[in-house]
């Protein structure tokens, strides 16, 4: 490896040498002040965990008006296992958030103590990701054949 690619070595060093960090007075404090607002915490919760209620009703209102059953064919099976996967998780992740939306009101969150809210807050953007791969394949791109048809 040539030299200008190898990282300097340099015992008990943090960060390593090479390294210019961030600015702990800037935004990583802002931070830090944020992180002790538990009544902005309440209301977002409040909001995701409605947020989540409402998709999950609307994939129920969605599923009871489809066009199709779960048995009309390859579209339809993978429609409804795909999606039905999603609102699964879903329903977890809302009542894992409502959980920690209680919790958030009693106080129990600290900054150095919330590790089941920042699990819950991981678990609910990583359904919002997939959610936008189900858009995508499931609703947009089908709905672009039916389109030419």
């Amino acid at each position: 490896m040539p030299a200008c690619f190898r990282p300097k070595r340099s015992k008990g060093a943090w960060p390593p040498p090479g390294v210019i960090p961030f600015n702990a007075w800037k935004l990583p404090f802002l931070n830090t002040l944020i992180d002790g607002d538990r009544k902005h915490l309440v209301e977002g919760l409040g909001l995701t965990v409605l947020l989540g209620l409402t998709f999950t009703g609307l994939q129920a209102y969605e599923y009871g008006h489809a066009a199709f059953g779960f048995k009309d064919g390859i579209y339809s099976t993978t429609f409804y296992m795909a999606t039905g996967f999603h609102g699964f998780h879903v329903i977890v992740v809302t009542i894992f958030l409502i959980v920690c939306f209680f919790r958030a009101r009693k106080g129990h969150f600290k900054p150095e103590h919330h590790f089941s809210f920042e699990a819950a807050a991981w678990y609910w953007h990583f359904v919002d990701v997939v959610w936008l791969f189900l858009f995508t394949c499931i609703y947009r791109w089908g709905l672009g054949s039916a389109i030419s048809h």
